[in-house]
């Protein structure tokens, strides 16, 4: 895929997921809220888009390494493009909801840098099996489970997602805030990261 079609694509899949932020804001952050979040993975898989959380696990299983690493670049700038224009539509046409957002996103910088860090890895673990299992699964309603179960689980359980927590601030936060903002989602990047490659990790270790 094109650098330039790669992150259009990712664009469109930030904005998605933002779209599922609020409609869980909207919706009272509720268990069906979460379960609805995952129309965000769903449309983003059977659509081809870029999403970090989804691609990032398989780093380890690329010949080109390089290669792939400079598109996982493309792919979380494009996402963060998508979420900050779904948020300042967002801002604009729901303004109520605003302060939901404000409340979450000060809620997650109050966390220190190890917390994020340990909550993103187990975020990473339910992507990369929820993404894995659409990817794997042979049959043509199975191959969702994986994100029907693991999308509401890391919702319900308050683990990190860097793209959800970049849509959050975009809608949420002053601009007085963007340093705290940056280093929570590089905190949040890294954990996602190592959450996502254990898996691939332990299966790399059982074959050899």
């Amino acid at each position: 895929m094109k650098k330039l079609e790669l992150f259009v694509s990712s664009i469109l899949a930030g904005m998605l997921i933002g779209i599922a932020g609020t409609l869980y804001i909207a919706s009272g952050r509720t268990i069906i809220s979460a379960l609805l979040f995952t129309v965000a993975l769903f449309s983003i898989c059977t659509r081809g888009l870029g999403l970090f959380t989804g691609r990032v696990g398989y780093l380890l299983v690329q010949p080109k390494k390089a290669s792939y690493l400079a598109e996982l670049g493309v792919v979380w700038l494009g996402n963060l493009v998508g979420c900050m224009i779904l948020g300042a539509i967002i801002r604009y046409t729901k303004p109520m909801h605003i302060e939901i957002a404000a409340q979450i996103s000060a809620a997650k910088l109050e966390q220190t840098p190890v917390q994020t860090i340990l909550l993103a890895m187990l975020c990473g673990i339910l992507m990369y099996i929820a993404v894995d299992h659409y990817r794997t699964s042979k049959g043509d309603f199975t191959r969702f489970l994986g994100m029907l179960f693991c999308i509401p689980a890391f919702i319900l359980a308050g683990l990190e997602h860097v793209v959800a927590d970049m849509y959050y601030f975009a809608l949420g936060l002053g601009i007085e805030q963007i340093g705290k903002a940056v280093v929570f989602l590089l905190c949040c990047t890294i954990g996602n990261t190592l959450g996502a490659w254990l898996i691939p990790l332990w299966e790399k270790m059982r074959t050899n």
